[in-house]
C-alpha cells in the first residue's frame, strides 16, 4: 500500500502543465500556431481512404478500473498522466507489444484485436462518429461528430500518408467537427525514410516517496499500518472491483434533461437569446495537470482519481451556489486566479478550452455557442430571472455547425 501512495503523486511540489507531445513539464506551454486549420485541410486536401478496425457505439470510457491499482509499477496511476490522458478522446494506436500493452492499461481498454503497425497508423477516438479524412501536408484531419459515447479505431494506410508529406517530422492529426472545429490533435513523430512513427520509449515519471499521512508507521503493528493506508489509500482510488465509467446523462448527478438531446440545428435557430457576462475571461489560461494544492488538501477529494478523470473528461461545469461546494471545484480543476465573483442574482458557468461567443435558451437547455480550443478559461454570469421556465437546464457547449463538444446540469 506504500508502494501504491507512493506511485500517484509526483515528488516535486510544482505545478505541472502537459507539453505538446503529452509529457508532463513544469513549464506553462506557448500557443502553438499550425501549418494549416483543420477547415482548410478539409477544404483544400486530399481525402485518404481508412478502414474501422474496431467499432462500439454503446462503449463508455472507464474513469476507474482495479488493474490501475494492481499495476501501480507500470505508472497507470500517476495522477498527471491520468488528467493528461482523460483530457484527449484521440490517441495513436501505434508501437510493439509493450507499447499498444502500456496504452490500452493506461486507458483501461481491452478489445482484443490485432493491429497491424507495419503498414497502418491506427487511430483511437472516443465518443467520435468518423465521417471523412483529409491530408494537407503534414497536416491530417479526422472529422465526422462528436458523440455521448462509443469508440473507434481507424487504420489509414502509412503510404497513402507518406506520398504527401513535405519533409521528415511531425505530423499533426486533427479532430474536427464537419466544418473543421478542432475538438483534439496530436503530433506524431514521423521517419519519411523509415515510413514509419519514431518512438522514442517509455516516458519517465517522478513519484514520490513520502506518505501523505504523518503517523509514524514503522512504530506501529503491520496490521495498524494497514488500516492506516488503506483508509489514506481511500481518498485516491476506490475500492470498487468493478469499473467505474464515465456516464453521458450526468455522471456525479441524476439529470432527466439529458437523457435526451434536441435537434441542434433547430435549437440554434430557434433559441431565445440570453445577455451573460464574462467574470472571468482568459484565452490564454492553460489548465494543469497536477496542482501541489491537490495534495494539500487530499482529504477533500481533490485527488481521488474516478473524479479527476470524470472532470478532465469535460469542458463545462456549473458552479455551484454553496461558495465552499464552488471552491472546492475549481481547487479540483486547479484553478486559484482572482475573478469578480458571482452575484446572489446570477448563476455561473465554467468554461475551458472553449470560447463561448453567444449563449440562448431552447426549452430546457442552455446552448453556449462558440469555439473549441486548446487552452482557455472563461466564467460565464447568466441572470437567474433568465431562468425562471424551468427547474432544470441542460447547459451545452455548441459549434456553429450544431456539434455538442460538452453538457453539464443545472438545477435551477
Amino acid at each position: 500500500m506504500k508502494d501504491i501512495l507512493s506511485s500517484i503523486l509526483p515528488a516535486d511540489n510544482k505545478t505541472l502543465y502537459e507539453d505538446g507531445n503529452r509529457a508532463v513539464t513544469v513549464n506553462k506551454p506557448a500557443g502553438k500556431k499550425i501549418e494549416q486549420t483543420p477547415a482548410e485541410i478539409i477544404a483544400r486536401g486530399k481525402n485518404l481512404s481508412y478502414l474501422f478496425v474496431f467499432s462500439d457505439e454503446e462503449y463508455l470510457r472507464p474513469i476507474y478500473t482495479n488493474l490501475w491499482k494492481q499495476s501501480f509499477y507500470q505508472g497507470w496511476l500517476y495522477l498527471p498522466r491520468k488528467v493528461i490522458s482523460a483530457r484527449h478522446s484521440l490517441f495513436t494506436y501505434s508501437g510493439g507489444a509493450g507499447k499498444v500493452f502500456d496504452i490500452e492499461g493506461q486507458l483501461g481498454f481491452y478489445p482484443n484485436i490485432t493491429i497491424d503497425n507495419q503498414n497502418y497508423f491506427n487511430f483511437l477516438i472516443y465518443n467520435f462518429v468518423v465521417d471523412n479524412v483529409s491530408q494537407l501536408g503534414n497536416q491530417i484531419a479526422i472529422s465526422g461528430t462528436p458523440s455521448k459515447k462509443g469508440v473507434q479505431i481507424i487504420s489509414i494506410k502509412i503510404e497513402d500518408v507518406s506520398a504527401l508529406i513535405n519533409e521528415n517530422g511531425n505530423i499533426t492529426v486533427h479532430l474536427c467537427t464537419p466544418l473543421g472545429y478542432e475538438i483534439d490533435y496530436q503530433d506524431i513523430p514521423f521517419s519519411k525514410e523509415s515510413n514509419r512513427i519514431e518512438d522514442f520509449g517509455p516516458v519517465q515519471e517522478s513519484y514520490t516517496e513520502s506518505s501523505y499521512n504523518e503517523t509514524d508507521l514503522s512504530s506501529l503493528e503491520i496490521g495498524q499500518q494497514n488500516v492506516i493506508l488503506k483508509k489514506e489509500l481511500a481518498y485516491f482510488v476506490s475500492d470498487s472491483k468493478k469499473p467505474i465509467y464515465f456516464q453521458p446523462n450526468g455522471t456525479y448527478q441524476t439529470a432527466d434533461t439529458l437523457n435526451t438531446s434536441p435537434d441542434l440545428e433547430e435549437a440554434i435557430h430557434n433559441s431565445k437569446a440570453v445577455k451573460f457576462s464574462l467574470l472571468y475571461n482568459n484565452k490564454k489560461y492553460v489548465s494543469p495537470v497536477y496542482h501541489p494544492q491537490w495534495k494539500t488538501h487530499y482529504d477533500r477529494d481533490w485527488c481521488y482519481i474516478p473524479r479527476k478523470m470524470y472532470l478532465n473528461m469535460k469542458r463545462v461545469y456549473v458552479l455551484p451556489q454553496d461558495k465552499e461546494i464552488a471552491g472546492d471545484l475549481l481547487g479540483e480543476l486547479g484553478f486559484f486566479d482572482k475573478f469578480s465573483g458571482v452575484a446572489k442574482d446570477q448563476t455561473a458557468v465554467v468554461v475551458k478550452n472553449f470560447m463561448v461567443k453567444s449563449a440562448g435558451i431552447y426549452e430546457n437547455s442552455i446552448l453556449l455557442e462558440g469555439t473549441p480550443a486548446r487552452i482557455g478559461m472563461q466564467i460565464i454570469g447568466i441572470d437567474k430571472k433568465n431562468l425562471a421556465g424551468s427547474k432544470e437546464y441542460a447547459v451545452r457547449l455548441v459549434t456553429s455547425d450544431a456539434c455538442e463538444i460538452d453538457t453539464d446540469v443545472l438545477k435551477n
